[in-house]
């Protein structure tokens, strides 16, 4: 096991390596994951993540390729939400809506490094970052902590923790997309997802929650079997998933969330996680127009993102388990990601 660090212009970058060919890059800057690099059934190790080399490139990102979202990922209808009466206007980014933590969210921030792990059975790095009261509108200082460990059972967990001084809504998650082919194929079509989800939850034209809860039966959505990723990705009416998912398992333990193989390379990534809900985008707004660290251009449908969180848009559907956490009480989430061979 093996935690490396250099300094880039813009941030600083941790390499994390373990002794069966697995390393992740991660910076400081939006906390982001810039590569993670694992062997296929040749023994070939390529990225496996949208990237690029430097933390410049990231800024601005937006795409949010591999950062945290926050502190609320997905879309906030109105661009806002009320407490006790009292309404707090976000700022709207996404139309009349707030996306992904504003326009300067957690995914733009410096954060500051707070431990460095390195021993034989683990390696990691914890961030932290305080957001002030009313930053992109939300109320209260908001005190974050974000880890990266990984072990050499090729398990890289993301530990996510908040602590707030007043009153807020707190939904933290990470943002990378992965082709498990190293973007060798220039989409992921051909990968098989299982998502262990049997409900969904409706969106708006706007990709706002409804409200409801639906079956997955019967429909596009159902992964609860392997299925390649394109096989009814042309039944939807942008050609393209971005969707939540409600997971079977109880609110709050551990369990498989989403389990992804390449059937031309062989790597697996299972998605594991104490969170309610997965949400599925594979990247429909991407153009081609950017090249990342595979000097391959990131097309639409070019990568999934597989993102454990709480129910979207929480704040404003009292039918959803609130996402509010209160003063002095700790948001906590996990999410582990192993990578494997098949």
């Amino acid at each position: 096991m093996r935690l490396d660090k250099q300094q880039d212009q813009a941030g600083v970058v941790y390499k994390l390596a373990n002794d069966r060919g697995v390393s992740i890059k991660v910076t400081n800057y939006g906390c982001i994951i810039l590569s993670i690099v694992t062997p296929d059934r040749q023994g070939v190790k390529k990225n496996i993540v949208a990237g690029f080399e430097t933390v410049s490139e990231y800024i601005p990102n937006p795409d949010y390729f591999g950062c945290i979202v926050g502190r609320v990922t997905s879309r906030t209808s109105g661009a806002g939400f009320a407490i006790n009466g009292q309404r707090y206007q976000l700022s709207a980014n996404k139309g009349s809506d707030h996306l992904h933590g504003g326009v300067r969210g957690f995914d733009q921030r410096c954060w500051d490094v707070k431990e460095e792990i390195e021993s034989p059975q683990i390696v990691g790095v914890v961030f932290s970052y305080r957001s002030p009261a009313l930053e992109e509108g939300y109320p209260g200082c908001l005190d974050v902590t974000m880890g990266y460990f990984l072990n050499n059972d090729n398990r890289l967990t993301l530990r996510y923790q908040a602590t707030p001084d007043q009153s807020t809504p707190v939904n933290l998650t990470n943002h990378s997309y992965f082709n498990l082919t190293g973007f060798e194929e220039g989409t992921i079509d051909e990968h098989d997802l299982l998502i262990n989800a049997e409900r969904y939850t409706p969106l708006s034209a706007a990709l706002v929650p409804s409200g409801e809860i639906l079956s997955v039966k019967d429909t596009v959505l159902d992964f609860s079997r392997r299925t390649p990723i394109g096989q009814r990705m042309g039944d939807l009416a942008d050609g393209s998933y971005d969707h939540n998912f409600v997971l079977d398992k109880p609110h709050g333990e551990m369990g498989l969330a989403a389990e992804v193989i390449s059937p031309s390379t062989g790597r697996l990534l299972r998605v594991y996680s104490d969170q309610p809900c997965l949400g599925l985008y594979t990247s429909g707004y991407l153009d081609g127009t950017r090249t990342g660290t595979q000097g391959k251009s990131y097309l639409r449908n070019g990568g999934l993102c597989l993102e454990t969180q709480q129910y979207p848009d929480a704040v404003n559907r009292p039918e959803f388990p609130s996402t509010l956490v209160g003063a002095g009480d700790t948001y906590n989430a996990l999410t582990v990601w192993e990578f494997g061979i098949v």
